[in-house]
């Protein structure tokens, strides 16, 4: 049985890559909305078995990588991987991390922002650690409507986990001191880029 959403992300780490219905091209778009530099802190939240890592690494390899989510069997299936040493991967909830303020140039939140609960804190940690001018980003590579269904329909610990209009999630997020740069809505990619 069940208990939280760790346990149901635990439970979905063995076979995670191997249901991955997301295509390279897709992955590389968010990459390429993030505007990579060499030399870079990048943070992946909610990195899974770190499915985005290696589209970041084929356009900078020079960068810093702290790929963190708080399902520990998703981290360990990220480490069977054997990523390079520029990748440093930890078992961390994002509304509490170790990092220190304005560490970071880039936070990418892929397929995961519904799922965060207390968003709020959420938002407040990312501000804290985001450099001034750095980019948060928040993708869902199959876009909004099919997130929504499969959410709605995979499972009740998740069912409320639906992505919200860019209007209502730009109103919600800006509060927290960032800025709407880009929002992309399409039937199949999604993403909004925000700044601090």
């Amino acid at each position: 049985m069940l208990k939280n959403k760790k346990d149901f992300f635990n439970n979905l780490a063995d076979k995670w890559d191997e249901k991955d219905i997301v295509s390279p091209e897709k992955y590389r778009r968010i990459i390429s909305e993030v505007c990579i530099n060499k030399g870079q802190n990048i943070l992946d939240v909610g990195t899974g078995t770190g499915v985005l890592i290696p589209y970041i690494l084929e356009v900078e390899a020079e960068v810093n990588i702290f790929a963190i989510d708080f399902a520990e069997k998703m981290i360990e299936k990220l480490k069977e991987k054997k990523f390079p040493a520029n990748v440093r991967a930890s078992v961390m909830d994002i509304r509490k991390v170790y990092f220190a303020d304005a560490f970071f140039d880039r936070i990418i939140v892929n397929s995961c922002y519904p799922h965060f609960e207390e968003k709020p804190s959420v938002l407040k940690e990312v501000y804290r650690i985001l450099k001034k001018k750095g980019l948060f980003i928040i993708s869902h590579p199959t876009g909004r409507k099919f997130v929504n269904k499969l959410h709605q329909s995979t499972h009740p610990i998740i069912k409320e986990d639906i992505i919200k209009e860019p209007s209502i999630l730009k109103e919600s997020i800006e509060p927290f001191g960032f800025k709407l740069i880009k929002g992309i809505d399409e039937d199949d990619f999604f993403l909004l880029s925000f700044t601090k």
